[in-house]
């Protein structure tokens, strides 16, 4: 969700690294066409992550491919070795390219912000916001946030923030999954969302239709490339 537009045509598929050839994962993203330097750069990254992501988008300015590669365990391996260091560490790298216009691509870092509180995420979230040109998702996304909170007893969430290069994005993903929370739990925000961004009321409602028994998974938001807010939900298919 942005200034005027709802997408919903985005899909992410996750695979253990243990259980995929890394023959069969270099041919598919030759076959999703991935850049060479793209490609070079994820058989590089690959060694110390322990799962990848296939992901499509399809919007007004193209279909892109993403391919991420995540590094959750040696980041609890860490932890565990040494409780006192919870400094930030990288916990995605993302490899994204339109397919129409392959040198519009980008790598995308993740970091992991480790053992934050919610009032702790819910003030960098807020910082994040303060960038974009129009702050229509602020409120409601601490709203979501704090919602998830209350479901849960240790209140602690896996927290990333996001960058882009050189590029205007500066946002975060928050994983909410522990809280139980379905998509229709949010309705209210929701439609609040839909009034602020100026989305038509029909698509919200199919999106509602569609998916609001499913469990909301994760919740990412703040400045895109272009300095405009948004918000994206993550659900189960």
């Amino acid at each position: 969700m942005s200034p005027g537009k709802l997408l919903s045509n985005r899909y992410l598929l996750g695979i253990s690294l243990a259980d995929i050839n890394m023959d069969d994962l270099h041919e598919i993203c030759c076959k999703l066409k991935m850049p060479k330097s793209l490609l070079a750069q994820l058989q590089k990254n690959i060694p110390e992550a322990n799962l990848v992501f296939l992901g499509f988008e399809d919007d007004e300015e193209g279909t892109s491919y993403r391919v991420y590669l995540e590094y959750w365990d040696k980041i609890c391996a860490e932890i565990k070795q040494a409780p006192h260091k919870i400094h930030p560490r990288l916990m995605f790298l993302g490899y994204k390219w339109n397919i129409q216009h392959p040198d519009k691509q980008a790598i995308t870092e993740y970091t992991c912000y480790p053992m934050l509180n919610t009032s702790k995420i819910l003030e960098r979230i807020t910082n994040i916001y303060q960038s974009a040109n129009n702050n229509c998702a602020v409120e409601q996304v601490l709203k979501i946030i704090r919602r998830a909170a209350r479901q849960c007893a240790d209140r602690m969430f896996i927290y990333l923030e996001v960058g882009e290069g050189n590029n205007l994005r500066s946002s975060f993903d928050l994983n909410i999954y522990k809280s139980g929370l379905q998509l229709q739990d949010i309705d209210d925000v929701l439609i609040d969302l839909q009034v602020r961004y100026k989305i038509r009321e029909a698509d919200l409602s199919r999106i509602q239709k569609l998916a609001g028994s499913r469990l909301l998974g994760h919740i990412s938001g703040g400045t895109s490339r272009n300095g405009e807010d948004f918000l994206t939900l993550y659900y189960e298919n």
